[in-house]
């Protein structure tokens, strides 16, 4: 198994890909699956959301961000702390942030295409490491407005590299890792450009839950245009 980490949108994706943007939307993605939300409906701006709702029908919820503030006329903001069983459990839910979808809207021919987070790098290393693929993309979105990698999400997916059995890797998913590795992450992302715009614009507290590295064995992966929240298990 190769892997490979690219940063924001990807000219070129292997069969496999993992996008990762630990604040807030893989986190967020991961923690509504975790509180039972049935399926989620990836796309890349409001107007779509609300067009696709209008087509699939009002039990479907509105959640989403536009530079992290909730878009008018959404139900729920993405903020993992908002996400819980009470709001979500079993609704099926139209999602639309600034960064991770459109990555994913570029990437949605991938054969196959998981979303990644530090609260479950491990779930998802393993589900890698027993389906074994040749080629593993691991997307750093970073913050696409400004062309920007950002320090969580490097982390994020050189959480994913450390605990894959990779066979080979390139310079950039080497480099990931040994930031990974290096513990002074923990207290240096906090202070990192997104941390401080959350803390900005009242999310602060979202920092947090989204550096709670493997509390959820969930594995979101995209088939038939939507998002499923799988278990290990589901896959043996």
């Amino acid at each position: 198994m190769f892997v490979d980490v690219l940063f924001g949108l990807p000219q070129r994706f292997a069969e496999t890909v993992v996008v990762v943007d630990v604040f807030r939307s893989s986190t967020a993605i991961v923690t509504a699956f975790e509180n039972g939300a049935a399926s989620i409906i990836p796309c890349s701006s409001a107007p779509e959301a609300f067009k696709l709702r209008e087509r699939l029908g009002d039990d479907y919820l509105l959640v989403g961000e536009e530079l992290g503030l909730t878009p008018k006329g959404f139900d729920l903001n993405i903020s993992p702390s908002l996400l819980t069983r009470e709001r979500v459990g079993g609704r099926r839910i139209i999602y639309c942030s600034t960064n991770l979808m459109k990555v994913v809207s570029r990437c949605i021919d991938a054969k196959r295409l998981v979303i990644g987070a530090l609260i479950n790098s491990r779930a998802v290393a393993e589900y890698l490491n027993e389906i074994r693929p040749d080629h593993v993309s691991i997307i750093a979105c970073g913050f696409l407005p400004k062309n920007m990698i950002t320090l969580e999400d490097v982390v994020g997916a050189g959480a994913i590299v450390h605990k894959l059995r990779y066979d080979e890797a390139s310079d950039s998913a080497i480099l990931a890792q040994l930031v990974y590795e290096n513990d002074r992450w923990r207290e240096i992302v906090p202070r990192g450009f997104i941390a401080n715009y959350l803390k900005q614009i009242g999310w602060g507290n979202d920092i947090e839950i989204c550096l709670k590295e493997d509390a959820s064995d969930i594995i979101p992966i995209l088939e038939g245009g939507e998002l499923k929240g799988m278990r290990p298990r589901d896959h043996l």
